[in-house]
């Protein structure tokens, strides 16, 4: 099986948002799309204090991959992967929902031992399935406190509030870096941004949104400005999120996962359920003893 490397090219004919362009050439780092028989995934390419590193591209959830990969393609694809010269290489593959070809169990028996599979989860709720009484009831109680979504074409404030959250939990993001790539995805006929309003006319909550493929909507940026209606701002502004993707023939709304145990229970309350996704790393001997010093979440 050939696996086909290019660097620093891609093409709008890719359909995934992390394989796009508009991704790729704006997330501030060089890349390799990596193409087999039937898929399509991407990995970017950077120095970390002087480690060459191979991972998924900024801000993506994962490397664009296709769950429903051919089992003999991925092989091919993890064994190029493998083979290359980075020290470190961190690459996130897609969720993994019922139908999935790809499965925890193929991803154990068919990648390298050279790799640690870290096991994630994101969280994906079915757009047909009503959303628990206590989100309807607060869908309903922040229309009462004057709270109102919309649509927007101007992403300054999911970028805003975006880095408001990460910063709020001391998270570090470029956010010059994160500025140009949301001017980017925000041109994606692909991408939706909306915003929630309190009677005041104040945005209060925001999101960015992707289509990942047909089926599927990921909530990929977004946050709050902490106040006492934020909460059901955000429960507001994700609810119409999820009629807008409906819309447009989506059935499956992913939240996009978060390793913090609140925002996860957040997402869990809308009815969403786990759903696995794996992370693989890889790490050369000598770098290894200093790994849980420079990137601990790896270790």
């Amino acid at each position: 099986m050939i696996v086909k490397a290019v660097d620093d090219t891609s093409t709008p004919e890719y359909p995934h948002p992390f394989l796009s362009p508009s991704w790729l050439n704006s997330c501030g780092a060089s890349y390799t799309i990596f193409e087999t028989k039937t898929s399509v995934s991407a990995l970017s390419r950077f120095s970390m204090r002087g480690v060459h590193v191979l991972a998924t591209p900024p801000w993506a959830l994962d490397c664009g991959l296709s769950c429903q990969i051919p089992t003999e393609e991925y092989v091919a694809l993890i064994s190029n992967w493998s083979a290359r010269p980075e020290t470190l290489k961190i690459i996130d593959l897609p969720p993994l929902p019922e139908n999935s070809s790809l499965t925890k169990a193929s991803i154990k028996v068919n990648t390298p031992r050279s790799f640690k599979i870290q096991w994630k989860h994101t969280r994906q709720i079915l757009l047909d399935t009503p959303l628990p009484s206590n989100r309807r009831k607060q869908v309903k109680r922040a229309e009462r406190e004057g709270i109102k979504c919309h649509l927007s074409s101007d992403w300054s404030n999911v970028l805003s509030l975006h880095n408001e959250s990460r910063i709020r939990k001391e998270i570090h993001s470029d956010s010059s870096q994160l500025s140009k790539l949301l001017s980017s995805v925000s041109k994606m006929q692909s991408s939706f941004a909306v915003e929630a309003v309190d009677a005041d006319g104040n945005c209060i909550a925001a999101g960015g949104f992707v289509y990942v493929n047909e089926v599927t909507c990921l909530y990929s940026f977004g946050g709050q400005s902490r106040s006492k209606i934020s909460g059901i701002a955000s429960v507001a502004m994700l609810s119409f999120a999820m009629e807008e993707a409906r819309s447009h023939g989506v059935t499956t709304f992913d939240f996009g996962g978060s390793a913090d145990p609140g925002v996860d229970r957040f997402y869990k309350e809308f009815g969403a359920a786990r759903v696995a996704r794996a992370r693989l790393i890889y790490a050369s001997w000598w770098l290894r003893p200093f790994l849980r010093f420079i990137r601990p979440d790896l270790a």
